[in-house]
């Protein structure tokens, strides 16, 4: 991952946030798929690529407080590192000359942003709904992944656990009283903040326990993800 430190950009923006529990799911997944080593560890490199572009250009923000050029600068960086990430993935995949995983990314590239659309516009109608962008935001690339490589068996385990990872973050800053897009949604609907931190916190404990059903029913990949999970924390 050291393409990731571009030094100008990292003066000027924070160092790309690398979420290592996607890395895990991603790794175990590919395990399955009668792939080389060095082959899986290409995709993994390539796929967490695409996640970090997106991360980085949802950080583009205006800030108050901050000096007007300095923070106009930091935005247009920020911007044109989601770009250079986004270019290090497409060169990485033509090397492999993956036509087909790259169309089946850029499915999933087009349903997360449509989905942080409808969360940010706060468009959705029901509660349900806005879990279901979450999970989308959280694991559309890791899907398509899973599809391509005909592992649909590890689709309901990534959505469980990465859905319920972004509710946690999101309960983490209504609390720490920052922004929280998805906690917004929330209390959109239900109108009330003492109910909606009681949804989010139903939906974390709905999809944990779901999450606790699959790896009781497929000790293969409860035993991948407790290997992995470990050597995240490392």
């Amino acid at each position: 991952m050291v393409k990731l430190r571009h030094p100008y950009f990292i003066n000027y923006i924070e160092e790309p946030f690398i979420d290592e529990e996607k890395i895990a799911l991603l790794y175990g997944a590919l395990k399955g798929a009668n792939l080389h080593i060095e082959q899986i560890e290409h995709y993994v490199v390539t796929i967490m690529l695409v996640q970090i572009a997106l991360d980085t250009h949802e950080r583009v923000s205006n800030k108050a407080g901050e000096e007007a050029n300095e923070s106009h600068k930091r935005r247009q960086l920020t911007v044109l590192a989601g770009d250079y990430y986004s270019g290090l993935y497409y060169y990485l995949l033509s090397m492999n000359r993956d036509i087909v995983l790259i169309r089946a990314l850029a499915e999933g590239i087009k349903e997360i942003n449509e989905h942080k659309i409808m969360l940010y516009q706060k468009a959705h109608k029901t509660v349900d709904d806005i879990m279901e962008s979450v999970v989308m935001i959280e694991s559309a690339l890791l899907q398509k992944t899973c599809d391509h490589f005909h592992l649909s068996h590890w689709k309901p385990f990534i959505t469980y656990v990465l859905g319920k990872n972004r509710l946690q973050k999101e309960c983490e800053l209504h609390v720490n009283k920052q922004h929280s897009p998805v906690f917004q949604a929330v209390q959109g609907i239900v109108n009330d903040k003492a109910d909606a931190e009681t949804v989010m916190n139903g939906w974390m404990m709905k999809l944990g326990k779901k999450e606790n059903q699959f790896l009781e029913n497929h000790t293969d990949i409860s035993e991948i993800n407790s290997v992995l999970r470990d050597k995240s924390k490392t």
